[in-house]
């Protein structure tokens, strides 16, 4: 066993397969064996990294990773632990950029990072209108506008761990935003609760846990119905476009299924990357999902309820020495993607923006079920919240407003089987399912893809001015 000593000495490797080590450390506080010695660190450093996955230690004893774990190629968290040499090479590994240095966030190369949505629109000379949304929860949300009184109003609605911000994130001549206004639309980006636009509360302020305490149905019972009455009232129009991505697609299903009203108060859908059906239709393994959520029993054990915060990506992700490691994990959640490297600046430093754990834990939820399921409080909390012991399902049959769904081929979340099982459910309403053209297309690309506006954006304008016409042709990719 490790003493407790300023010092202890553990070997920290990489298998092939990204995720073994992280299932290892995960287990580590269960398991008795020990690594072989490789790496010096002190007791604060392995404290602080534990943490950051397992959540606040008591000891430091309680925080020391002990596992065995099989000798591959490179070493785990390199450059977290130090420098290592590889059996017979004299070096190190091939793969770490010794050479390159820590981002300066202060530098002005990377002035972009501090920008906001209201920069990126104002700092390249688009207007902009900031509008203020209560909900009847409680939540007070920033909407952000690009004006165009008059024209055909559209939403644009960001998904988990992200914000208005990643609609325009890409700039004027890639991001969808940019584009729907020079386009003649009157363009809306919300900004839902937990995003760091939606952080403010009548009662609760961000510390409290009572804050985090909602998912995409929270989204889809308040946040959304009170955004599109808003630029309904502010516009001469009736019904809204709306282009939704990823989690914000759940949030349609629950307003318009607990909502039905709001089916006649949305023109048409576009979902981008669409989640509702996760059971056997997502890329990961069942030991990737239990990995995931030993991560959040943790933090919600130690009263921490919001997951990857503003910060954490930037902090963890954006320094040199600790790309190689995000990049796996990215690529591990989201697929494989045809985003261009050199955009992980803007991706971990301002895409990725936080969330509450209620809404991992309500995915899970979706994968366990296999349904489209209200959020599980288990049997006592379901009597409390539903008079039934078991969560319902939320009624699809409601749901009647006119969709499109597109996915990537190499989306680990919103995988080709998953979205044709959301048209199989809902066949109604879908009146189209496109592949993205392309061999590597995931979750985030639909964002930041190199070439987004060609393979997302110009396909939506197309689809929807057919749409309204009646000539769009029913294709299911």
């Amino acid at each position: 066993m490790p003493g407790t000593g300023d010092r202890t000495r553990i070997r920290l490797m990489q298998s092939k397969d990204v995720n073994s080590l992280q299932a290892q450390l995960l287990y580590s506080t269960k398991s008795n064996t020990i690594a072989e010695i490789n790496v010096t660190i002190n007791h604060g450093q392995l404290t602080e990294i534990v943490k950051q996955i397992l959540g606040t230690c008591q000891t430091a004893s309680e925080c020391s990773p002990r596992f065995a774990h099989t000798v591959q190629d490179n070493p785990f968290f390199w450059n977290i632990f130090g420098k290592s040499k590889k059996k017979g090479s004299g070096g190190s590994s091939k793969d770490i950029d010794e050479g390159s240095r820590e981002i300066d966030e202060n530098s002005p190369k990377y002035e972009k990072l501090k920008w906001t949505t209201s920069d990126w629109i104002e700092k390249n000379n688009f207007s902009l209108e900031v509008h203020y949304v209560a909900t009847e929860d409680g939540y007070n949300l920033t909407l952000h506008r690009m004006p165009r009184p008059g024209s055909n109003p559209v939403l644009l609605v960001h998904g988990l761990l992200t914000s208005s911000l990643a609609w325009v994130v890409m700039g004027p001549t890639k991001s969808l935003a940019f584009q729907l206004f020079n386009n003649e639309h009157d363009v809306w980006l919300a900004n839902l609760r937990g995003s760091p636009y939606g952080r403010n509360h009548t009662r609760f302020s961000i510390k409290d846990g009572d804050f985090w305490s909602f998912s995409y149905h929270e989204w889809g019972r308040y946040d959304l119905p009170a955004i599109v009455d808003h630029i309904r009232n502010e516009t001469s129009f009736h019904q809204v476009w709306l282009i939704v991505h990823s989690q914000a697609f759940n949030a349609l299903l629950v307003m318009c299924s607990l909502l039905p009203q709001y089916n006649e108060r949305v023109q048409f859908v576009q979902a981008l990357a669409p989640i509702a059906s996760l059971r056997n239709q997502v890329k990961f393994t069942n030991d990737d999902v239990r990995k995931v959520f030993k991560f959040v029993k943790k933090k919600t054990s130690a009263n921490d309820y919001e997951l990857l915060p503003k910060n954490f990506m930037r902090d963890k992700c954006l320094k040199s020495s600790q790309r190689t490691e995000c990049e796996k994990w990215f690529t591990l959640l989201a697929g494989n993607g045809q985003y261009e490297r050199t955009m992980n600046t803007l991706l971990y430093g301002q895409l990725l923006q936080g969330g509450s754990i209620k809404e991992a834990t309500h995915l899970r939820q979706l994968w366990k079920s296999g349904d489209f399921v209200w959020y599980d409080y288990e049997p006592q909390g379901n009597l409390l919240h539903y008079r039934t012991v078991e969560p319902t399902s939320y009624n699809l049959s409601q749901v009647r407003v006119p969709m499109i769904l597109y996915f990537g081929d190499t989306d680990a979340i919103a995988t080709p089987e998953g979205v044709h099982s959301i048209y199989a459910h809902m066949l109604e309403g879908v009146k189209g399912v496109y592949r993205i053209l392309a061999d590597k297309f995931n979750h985030y690309d639909f964002y930041i893809s190199s070439d987004v506006k060609k393979l997302v954006n110009d396909r939506l304008l197309e689809h929807k001015e057919k749409t309204l016409k009646n000539q769009l042709k029913y294709v299911i990719e």
